[in-house]
């Protein structure tokens, strides 16, 4: 029963000093709950499996044009069926395209995303509807009775969830539909989805110059690896640009994972430095709680040595001393996981804000039974690192000079030299996160600033997605009522359509430019440009700058020749040098008609303020020329920024089976754009804060135990006739010392990896040395504080006193 009584005697020895107690549970709270949370947060963002049998085989196979790899993009359907028939490393391949859903349920519209698929998509997430039916082979006939299977919450929220649900017709996109099943609880796959169709292509029709592009699905074959299956998809894809040349040169495909395809894989690096982050934080507080338990222990040293010269056992003694370290780093670990959970919860909430429409289903945010598995063993590891330094320094312990030394002891060279390597340390560490986490902020606030090309104060935007039952002329003469009507609605409202809004990622299109060699176009090395169209009007609206020509006008429609306007970005891009570059002549390469140049505007960015996006030029064509049947709605009204209720209500009128859908004003979507990198700046300036917290605790605690060990010291050579500033000033430049080791070694680091930070999201007009000189000034001052305090606690006692001690 020894345990028991060594527990017991831990306990007391815990109660009896609280405020050592209380502030080491503070430390050890801090760097487990943080640790904690942000293994959850990351490894559900980036690397836990989908929540499905097989979920970590599970694999999307995407495109890559001339070695780019484009991780969130769909394949040429002839391309997905050369790999289905010739892959051995990939099972259960599969393909979907995304379609929209105009939903009428009792007259009120309302939008999905609506898959299109076949039912091997069901039999790969091994999930099969609630009630009803999968698809079957004569679902995906061409020309097929429609059908549709239901997501469960659209059951209950739109359809009441009614129990006579199967069979019954609904109104999609004009078409009435026949409810076929209804999916489980919990169910979107691929991603948030509550509508799925079947597909109907007809591949008697489908051609290499006409296939629909369609995102691929596998699982990797048992054993395998995505490096295995890269290489083979390399393979295959390098077989068919030998057989197709004018379709598949400078194409490949790689395989990635459902996580990496939705984050992007060039954020991986961030997530692994946010992980080495807190792993120094975690360390440093590893190190404080070991060395205010080092330092306890010495204190109790005579009361060890005492207890050895009677016989008491050395791993009895050691025993006590884990035994304290692991209470300490259990009620920490306990602390540490309430405050993951809080901060997870706060979390669930703050991703709503970032993500544009809504996280992945399998972002869902918890202390699940892996992550308090994982918690658990974080614990057991830190007790270990925790008590096994004042474990081991208590066995090197000599008896005979701490019995005659008394109860201060003298302190030892090595552990002078294990002391000044904690302060050189946590300099080191303090400094380095910080010195990131502010160029991570200098970059978001940039970022934050940059001007997109474009005055949004009193946008406001909305969609809407008209059925495919509409013809072109249709198309253009909604668009020109809905532009009509709502500037009927109010006199100080102006109206403007386009396909893509700024701040909104769009996708490239390659151009050929009039004269450029053939040559270019087989080798994919055609200039590409953000392909958008807009209806005559909204690039003034939005006060985008006329650099030469015209804008777009009513007279661009169809009995005129084609037509464009380009970003000066383009101009400058594609024909350097030129000062002119109206009337000369462009076409997408998957297009044979040419367009004219008639305007040059200022560069407008669409996506995301950094990256390769920033800089992507623009090509603006006109609605009334290029029809298209997704748009978004931008309205001005310096009066009332909110128009959705005019909006809804003009749409609604026009064609009560449409619904309007992601209403917002523009500064909010351009917010949205920076609203990731901002919650990454302030967790690394958190990691930051925390460990200048815990390094300004321990290099305190460090330098007073130094100090207070050299009294005896001090007070010699006081009584030898050194001054007071005499004193202070040698013992602030021994700190000095550790503190200039400590950043020497902090600086290279800064410099090195403050650049791939900027390779990813941008750089900062500030220099990161600059920051990093900042931070090492407020961590030289914490030093000096460190070593003055202690220090003039130490020199005002009488030197007599300390001499007495020795």
């Amino acid at each position: 029963m020894s345990w028991i009584i060594d527990i017991n005697h831990v306990t007391r020895v815990t109660l009896k000093r609280p405020g050592f107690t209380v502030f080491t549970l503070m430390i050890m709270a801090c760097g487990l709950g943080l640790s904690i949370y942000m293994y959850s947060l990351i490894n559900t963002l980036a690397f836990k499996p989908l929540p499905f049998s097989d979920g970590e085989r599970m694999v999307m196979v995407s495109p890559s044009i001339n070695e780019l790899r484009l991780g969130d993009s769909p394949l040429s359907y002839v391309d997905y069926q050369a790999i289905k028939s010739s892959s051995r490393t990939l099972e259960n391949l599969g393909f979907y395209y995304g379609d929209i859903a105009n939903v009428s349920i009792d007259g009120k519209a309302m939008r999905y995303v609506a898959i299109r698929a076949q039912s091997d998509l069901f039999e790969y997430t091994d999930t099969q509807p609630a009630q009803g039916r999968n698809f079957n082979q004569f679902d995906i006939v061409e020309g097929a009775n429609p059908v549709v299977i239901i997501g469960h919450q659209l059951w209950q929220n739109d359809l009441g969830g009614r129990t006579d649900i199967l069979g019954q017709q609904i109104d999609i996109n004009g078409v009435g539909t026949e409810i076929i099943g209804v999916m489980p609880a919990g169910y979107e796959f691929p991603m948030n989805n509550q509508v799925w169709l079947p597909t109907q292509l007809n591949d008697s029709k489908i051609t290499r110059d006409n296939a629909p592009e369609v995102f691929v699905f596998a699982k990797l074959a048992p054993g395998k690896t995505l490096s295995d299956t890269d290489k083979e998809l390399s393979g295959i894809m390098f077989s068919l640009a030998s057989m197709y040349p004018a379709t598949n040169t400078g194409r490949s495909a790689f395989a990635i994972t459902f996580m990496d395809s939705f984050v992007g894989e060039d954020s991986k690096p961030i997530f692994m430095v946010m992980l080495f982050g807190v792993a120094f934080v975690l360390l440093l507080a590893c190190c404080n709680v070991g060395n205010l338990l080092l330092a306890r222990a010495s204190e109790r040293s005579k009361e060890s040595a005492i207890r050895m010269a009677h016989g008491a056992p050395t791993f009895r003694l050691i025993s006590q001393m884990m035994l304290e370290s692991t209470l300490i780093c259990v009620l920490g670990g306990v602390l540490g996981i309430l405050l993951a959970g809080w901060g997870l919860t706060l979390t669930n909430q703050a991703i709503i804000a970032i993500v544009p429409d809504k996280p992945p289903f399998w972002w869902q945010l918890g202390l699940d039974a892996d992550v308090l598995l994982k918690a658990l063993g974080l614990i057991v590891l830190v007790s270990l690192l925790t008590g096994s330094l004042p474990a081991w320094r208590m066995t090197q312990c000599n008896i005979t000079e701490v019995l005659r030394d008394g109860t201060r002891g003298a302190q030892s060279r090595r552990s002078g030299k294990l002391s000044r390597t904690l302060v050189v340390f946590e300099v080191l560490m303090s400094c380095t996160i910080l010195s990131l986490g502010a160029y991570l902020t200098a970059v978001v606030y940039e970022a934050k600033q940059i001007h997109y090309g474009i005055n949004e104060q009193g946008l406001y935007t909305a969609k809407v997605s008209l059925p495919e039952q509409y013809s072109s002329q249709q198309i253009r003469n909604f668009y020109q009522a809905l532009q009509s009507e709502l500037k009927a609605s109010s006199s100080d409202l102006t109206v403007g359509i386009m396909t893509k809004l700024p701040g909104e990622f769009s996708m490239t299109r390659k151009v050929v430019l009039e004269g450029q060699a053939a040559l270019n176009d087989e080798q994919n090395l055609l200039p590409r440009a953000n392909a958008i169209s807009v209806l005559p009007g909204t690039l003034a609206m939005m006060d985008v700058k006329l650099k030469q020509g015209r804008l777009l006008e009513n007279r661009d429609n169809t009995s005129t020749r084609n037509v464009v306007v380009i970003t000066d970005s383009f101009a400058q891009r594609y024909w350097p040098g030129e000062s002119d570059v109206l009337g000369k002549k462009l076409r997408w390469a998957d297009d044979q008609q040419w367009s004219t140049v008639v305007g040059v505007v200022s560069h407008v960015i669409q996506g995301r303020p950094f990256g390769h996006s920033k800089h992507m030029p623009s090509v603006y064509q006109s609605l009334l020329q290029q029809p298209q049947r997704n748009v978004a709605i931008v309205t001005h009204n310096p009066i009332q920024a909110n128009t959705r209720f005019d909006i809804e209500q003009v749409v609604t009128n026009l064609d009560a089976r449409l619904s309007v859908y992601h209403p917002k004003t523009m500064a909010r979507l351009l917010e949205r754009n920076t609203a990731g990198l901002t919650y990454i700046a302030i967790l690394f300036n958190l990691f930051g804060f925390v460990a200048v917290l815990l390094a300004s605790s321990g290099i305190y605690g460090v330098m007073a135990k130094s100090i207070s060990q050299r009294r005896q010291e001090l007070g010699i050579r006081r009584a030898m006739g050194a001054t007071e500033a005499n004193i202070i000033k040698m013992l602030m430049i021994q700190g000095w010392g550790q503190l200039a080791v400590g950043l020497i070694l902090s600086a290279p680091i800064v410099y090195v990896a403050s650049p791939l930070i900027g390779n990813i999201i941008g750089t900062s007009a500030i220099h990161p040395m600059v920051l990093f000189t900042l931070n090492a000034a407020g961590i030289a001052l914490i030093v000096s504080l460190a070593t003055l305090v202690p220090a003039q606690k130490a020199i005002r006692q009488n030197p007599m006193f300390a001499l007495r001690e020795q």
